[in-house]
């Protein structure tokens, strides 16, 4: 794997148990689908992990930055592999990795569905899909604890606004009052409304027992095996 080092540009609070941490790749720019991972530690520090690619090939090229979903503890402290880690710091980069990715060829449809962290990589494909000179049609299914753990939410919400996709978002634990989104864990029926008369390619990312039962929701559904991608965590 190629490793590249670059210097962080800086690191937003995204969730309560997640920060953005954008890096600075003027010059030396990560070659990437959207959808792969990359092996992520500080410079000096031995300790590396894999995350997957939160932006998109696109935004790079535009942007000069590259973009990771890293979850922290209660007290915003960083896993040993990025401990410290913050505007200034010098972190390597090894990769890209993973078949995970969207095909050459976009579909008419695509669906996603994200639990938690795992909307990283969908993130970084949904980004990449509706940069096309012609986006397919696009549906999110985004499941999270509470209201406030949906990552990238405001960008997600203003492309629904927008109506570039279909998002829906459901919380499983307690929710507050002013939520008016879905409650509990992704039912059938939602999977199945989604898919009806689409024959769409779905990429499911998110805890291995989320990914496990999302499968099963999709085969219930009708979609071939040809037509799921996974990846989980």
């Amino acid at each position: 794997m190629t490793t590249h080092q670059f210097t962080v540009r800086e690191v937003v609070r995204e969730t309560p148990r997640a920060v953005v941490l954008r890096l600075d790749t003027a010059g030396s720019r990560v070659v990437f689908s959207a959808g792969q991972a990359a092996m992520v530690g500080l410079a000096g520090h031995g300790g590396r992990k894999p995350y997957s690619i939160a932006s998109a090939p696109e935004e790079q090229q535009r942007s000069g930055v590259l973009e990771f979903l890293v979850e922290v503890g209660p007290d915003g402290q960083s896993r040993p592999n990025l401990e410290g880690v913050g505007a200034g710091s010098r972190v390597i980069v090894q990769g890209p990795a993973g078949g995970f990715v969207l095909p050459r060829r976009l579909p008419r449809n695509l669906l996603f569905i994200a639990g938690g962290t795992g909307i990283a990589p969908l993130r970084s494909m949904i980004a990449s899909a509706l940069a096309r000179r012609s986006p397919p049609s696009i549906t999110l299914v985004y499941s999270a604890r509470t209201p406030d753990e949906f990552a990238f939410d405001a960008e997600l919400r203003r492309l629904s606004r927008q109506g570039r996709i279909r998002l829906v978002r459901t919380v499983t634990r307690t929710a507050h009052e002013r939520w008016r989104g879905r409650r509990g864990r992704v039912q059938q029926a939602w999977v199945s409304a989604c898919v009806r008369g689409r024959d769409p390619v779905c990429f499911v990312c998110g805890p291995e027992s989320f990914v496990t039962k999302m499968m099963e929701l999709l085969r219930a559904a009708g979609i071939p095996a040809r037509n799921i991608r996974r990846e989980q965590y």
